[in-house]
């Protein structure tokens, strides 16, 4: 149908047309750690264009990591039901025409999306072409005005910055950002009020279950680097991590250096804690890319991830990675959600020694 009435939406594009950019809209519902990846893209154009309106589209659970990001005027949260059918995507094609975007970007790139931005009348529309994409979005994509192709081993974040060259912003900064709500501070300090000595934070869950450490093997890290090491141990993790971070508070021998942060905090006000860390252990998880982007020492268990796509990029970064024949199994644009062989090797695999001994490498830098 798209296609039938395309002569007819080209022709009403000519009238959308202006020779100043004063709206922007920038579609990114994918998890915490991929919007957190995207920050970049937010501030560049920023940069560029001061005065501009940047909006961004984004997932309900991710709302609070940009209601204080000051590179972001307007956040506009959607959820798949919202664009379901035609009548989900025509309300949907509405609202942005309404809205009266020059710009639209599209950073998790599907045939939905491609439809509403077309419908909705945007002069200009950006978008990935993914290296993992199906025949429909290949047919989709004839309505982007620009395509910037995603190749294998070039970081996501790189594509996305190159795709900005279209509207004029050059940029290789790829460095990550993260705001704090006003009241997060007090709430973080008073979470750790008795933590005295450096403080290691561990990351108790993935969105993506093949990437999880478990409750047993961080109990078993836990305990060794309380046993090893004079310091605190955090563990970290949202309001439905509650049970499972209970099951290690209850396997954990020296209790008294051990805190349970688990959902005592939300998107806004966690990265004040974050920042009181001296070194955060985390897979391939939202939270990792939180400390990356506050620049804490981490120890990344990548899993099955392909590390040349998506990784933390700070200074002080330890990638533990084994290398096996199944690895990498998931990518940013093609996410493996179960483990092949049934072994999930590539996060078994890591022994608790082999975390302790790169903790020991990064010097711990006491944080007030």
């Amino acid at each position: 149908m798209t296609y039938l009435a395309s002569p007819v939406l080209y022709l009403l594009l000519l009238f959308r047309q202006r020779d100043d950019v004063k709206k922007i809209l920038i579609i990114q519902t994918a998890k915490i750690g991929d919007l957190i990846c995207s920050t970049p893209v937010f501030r560049e154009i920023k940069k560029k264009y001061p005065n501009v309106q940047l909006s961004v589209m984004v997932n309900p659970v991710t709302k609070g990591l940009l209601e204080h990001n000051p590179r972001v005027d307007k956040v506009i949260t959607i959820e798949n039901k919202d664009y379901k059918g035609f009548s989900g995507k025509l309300r949907l094609s509405s609202l942005i025409r309404r809205e009266n975007y020059d710009i639209a970007i599209c950073l998790n790139p599907n045939v939905p999306f491609t439809i509403v931005l077309f419908w909705g009348l945007v002069p200009i529309r950006l978008s990935i072409m993914p290296n993992f994409t199906g025949v429909t979005f290949r047919l989709a994509s004839v309505f982007y005005t620009y395509l910037e192709r995603h190749t294998s081993g070039q970081m996501v974040v790189v594509t996305y910055l190159k795709m900005l060259k279209v509207i004029g912003i050059e940029s290789d900064d790829i460095s990550k950002e993260v705001y704090k709500s006003e009241d997060a501070d007090a709430k973080a300090r008073q979470i750790f009020e008795n933590a005295g000595k450096p403080l290691i934070g561990i990351a108790i869950s993935s969105g993506n279950k093949l990437k999880e450490l478990g409750a047993e093997k961080i109990a078993g890290l836990t305990n060794m680097l309380l046993d090893n090491m004079d310091i605190y141990v955090a563990l970290i993790g949202s309001h439905q991590d509650k049970i499972t971070a209970g099951t290690i508070s209850d396997s954990v021998m020296q209790k008294d250096r051990l805190i349970n942060a688990a959902g005592t905090l939300n998107l806004k006000e966690l990265p004040a804690l974050i920042q009181r860390l001296s070194l955060f252990i985390g897979v391939d998880t939202g939270i990792t890319y939180m400390a990356d982007a506050l620049s804490i020492p981490i120890i990344h268990l990548a899993g099955p991830i392909d590390i040349s796509e998506q990784r933390p990029a700070g200074k002080n970064v330890k990638i533990i990675q084994n290398e096996l024949p199944c690895v990498p199994c998931t990518y940013v644009f093609k996410a493996a959600y179960s483990c092949k062989i049934n072994t999930r090797e590539c996060i078994e695999s890591v022994a608790a020694g082999e975390i302790l001994k790169a903790v020991k490498i990064l010097a711990l830098p006491y944080k007030e």
